[in-house]
């Protein structure tokens, strides 16, 4: 994996690099562009999915999936992004969802001249089309496009049509970090709470929206039947070790020792493997049904 960290001492030097890349870089294009810089896993996945990773730069590190991207050059993670990575690798172009940032920099980026596509970050079907659809008219790909939205579209109502039929729908608390105090928990309206829903399942958690910490009461009180965490390498905890903790070891979830793992960027990356998502989710919920 190749990291970029170019050291700027000064803000001349940085303007001089915004200067040259204003100077290589147009916001509208006669073709395709050639080198493309992005900023979140979900639309790097499109870019694969499409066959045009030959197009590809750089990356950000949410950007995970297939096992090819994360061996392109990385430019950090897609919400403390630097100006001077990613113009160090002389982009035509950047996508990005709108919760790509800091805003600092991409107002540096846009500034400099730099083309920057943003795409919604919504954790809806209708973001997931519009990032398909979006990538693959950037990339002159309109008919390829479809295809791979139909398809898309195909597995999510095909995995619908399992999770309608959910008669006992399940409480499913996800946490997104355990934390030296609070866990992480996600309330209503996040990428989560929409992924619960889509399987057949509740969010147990419907007091707030967004993520925040959850004292030990409030998670006892929440009665999660299934604790929901991401699947990812060094960070992922076991069901012996979670369930013995404050809090958790007093849910209906302990009981069954019922803890799911997915992979973060396919669970809630909302990008073209929702579909798959959603069907695991609903089977890994209600195997034992």
């Amino acid at each position: 994996m190749t990291f970029f960290s170019l050291k700027i001492s000064t803000t001349k030097l940085l303007s001089s690099v915004l200067v040259c890349v204003a100077m290589v870089t147009s916001p509208l294009f006669a073709e395709a562009p050639k080198r493309i810089v992005s900023a979140d896993g979900s639309l790097t996945e499109i870019i694969f999915a499409l066959g045009e990773q030959h197009r590809l730069v750089g990356v950000d590190t949410t950007s995970t999936y297939p096992q090819q991207a994360s061996e392109l050059p990385q430019i950090g993670y897609k919400r403390n992004l630097s100006a001077e990575g990613m113009l160090s690798l002389l982009p035509d172009v950047i996508v990005a969802t709108q919760d790509s940032g800091p805003e600092r920099v991409i107002n540096q980026l846009q500034a400099a001249g730099v083309n920057i596509q943003t795409y919604s970050e919504q954790p809806s079907l209708d973001a997931v089309k519009e990032k398909i659809l979006g990538i693959a008219e950037l990339l002159e790909k309109p008919k390829q496009g479809q295809a791979l939205w139909q398809q898309v579209e195909q597995q999510v109502a095909e995995a619908e049509k399992i999770s309608s039929n959910i008669e006992k729908p399940v409480r499913v608390m996800f946490v997104l970090s355990l934390g030296d105090r609070s866990p992480l928990v996600a309330g209503r309206n996040s990428s989560p709470d929409t992924m619960i829903q889509l399987a057949g399942a509740n969010n147990a958690v419907t007091e707030f929206e967004g993520y925040k910490p959850m004292p030990v009461e409030a998670i006892i009180k929440a009665q999660p039947d299934v604790i929901l965490m991401m699947d990812r390498a060094g960070h992922s905890t076991n069901a012996t070790e979670l369930f013995a903790l404050p809090g958790f070891s007093a849910t209906p979830a302990a009981e069954q020792q019922r803890l799911i793992l997915i992979d973060g960027l396919k669970l809630l990356g909302f990008g073209p493997r929702i579909g798959e998502a959603i069907s695991e989710l609903t089977q890994q919920l209600y195997s034992g049904s």
